[in-house]
């Protein structure tokens, strides 16, 4: 069988036999060295990059939606549809779908909808983040609060039925707390912190139980002080804590996304916080979410009545520039912030993440404005003229 070869390449986060090669091979899904093999019988495909990037896909692990759908909202193979087309467009290749605080049968309906996309793209979903309802309330940002609530027995046996349809769940560990915690994290349920007023203890309480993650550290939780460190506190004096950034420069100061940069390094990843004004086939001025409405403002981004954060407007692409040109950060730890620390928060980076002898073949290629050209996804390869 014929393979896509990839020559005079920059080739990004390789591991192995790949590593300081400016060359590889896509051949039955998978990366695979470049071998003069594949090109005796004239079967494969060769493609002269130039000297032009080639990265591991986008893994985006927080899609409230996109290209004019509201996940939430839409619960729809359809909107998962036209959200993956816009994301495969813009280099995300892997992608979490958001689901917000709202009523059992929403949450039913996602996930059986979640499990429909799942079997049809493999690889492309890893499952659902239910992002509540056990939160605070005080740290509830746009979720609706009569469905915020703390948890039960019966939840436990829900979450149990349909934990093969969940990729992560954000809790406040203030109000999921000893038994209900560890129930969770017993039956492999992934739990991350998030809209929480967690005090120092509680993290760490929570840490010491085997959480390891955190929900868009800075937002919609508890601030830093001096006398209570709190969550975010409790994460900088961790060791194997990672966090998720928003990468929009607006929801985190450039100059707090290099710091935490620096003191986490391989711990830190972005996300995009999508809504469904990314992308959008039509200017939408306002739209709502969660019963909130969210207006588009030039100047201030996603914002709800109050002039509070509602999500962002951008993709990962968008996010790896703004790590590299506006804080500085570079390329290589940009690109792993936006594909292997999320692949290996979701225990995906046996095969994602990297590009190394034997992965999935999901691979980007963009120049140095950070313009995608290519996009091979489970091996497959378009320009980006054909994802349009």
């Amino acid at each position: 069988m014929g393979a896509t070869i990839l020559r005079n390449a920059r080739l990004h986060l390789t591991k192995g036999v790949l590593e300081g090669a400016d060359s590889l091979a896509v051949q039955n899904h998978r990366i695979i060295p470049l071998d003069p093999v594949l090109l005796e019988d004239g079967t494969s495909e060769e493609i002269d990059l130039n000297g032009m990037h080639v990265a591991p896909g986008f893994i985006d692990l927080l899609v409230n939606g996109c290209a004019g759908v509201t996940f939430s909202s839409d619960l729809s193979l359809d909107g998962l549809e036209r959200m993956r087309r816009w994301l495969t467009l813009h280099g995300t290749l892997t992608f979490v779908p958001t689901l917000v605080s709202g009523p059992r049968e929403n949450m039913t309906r996602a996930l059986a909808v979640t499990r429909k996309f799942m079997d049809k793209h493999p690889g492309v979903c890893p499952g659902l983040h239910l992002e509540g309802p056990f939160i605070n309330p005080e740290r509830k940002g746009f979720h609706g609060n009569g469905y915020i609530r703390g948890i039960s027995n019966s939840d436990l046996a829900y979450l149990r039925d349909n934990i093969d349809n969940i990729a992560y769940m954000t809790i406040a560990p203030e109000v999921v707390r000893g038994k209900f915690l560890m129930e969770l994290m017993g039956m492999g349920m992934k739990l991350s912190l998030g809209h929480t007023n967690a005090s120092f203890n509680d993290t760490v309480d929570a840490f010491k139980m085997g959480v390891t993650n955190i929900t868009h550290l800075f937002n919609a939780m508890r601030p830093l002080n001096g006398r209570e460190p709190g969550i975010i506190g409790a994460v900088l004096n961790a060791q194997t804590v990672t966090t998720g950034v928003i990468a929009d420069g607006r929801h985190v100061h450039p100059a707090i996304v290099r710091i935490i940069h620096q003191l986490l390094k391989d711990r830190m990843y972005i996300v995009s916080d999508s809504q469904a004004v990314a992308g959008s086939p039509e200017v939408l001025n306002s739209f709502t979410v969660a019963g909130t409405e969210v207006f588009n403002d030039a100047k201030r981004g996603l914002i709800d009545a109050k002039g509070s954060l509602v999500g962002t407007n951008i993709c990962m692409m968008d996010g790896v520039k703004f790590l590299v040109k506006t804080c500085g950060i570079p390329l290589d730890d940009a690109l792993m912030a936006a594909s292997t620390i999320p692949a290996r928060v979701l225990g995906l980076d046996y095969e994602s993440g990297w590009i190394d002898h034997g992965y999935r073949a999901d691979l980007i290629v963009f120049n140095d404005d950070f313009k995608i050209r290519y996009v091979i996804q489970n091996g497959f390869l378009k320009t980006t003229a054909e994802l349009i």
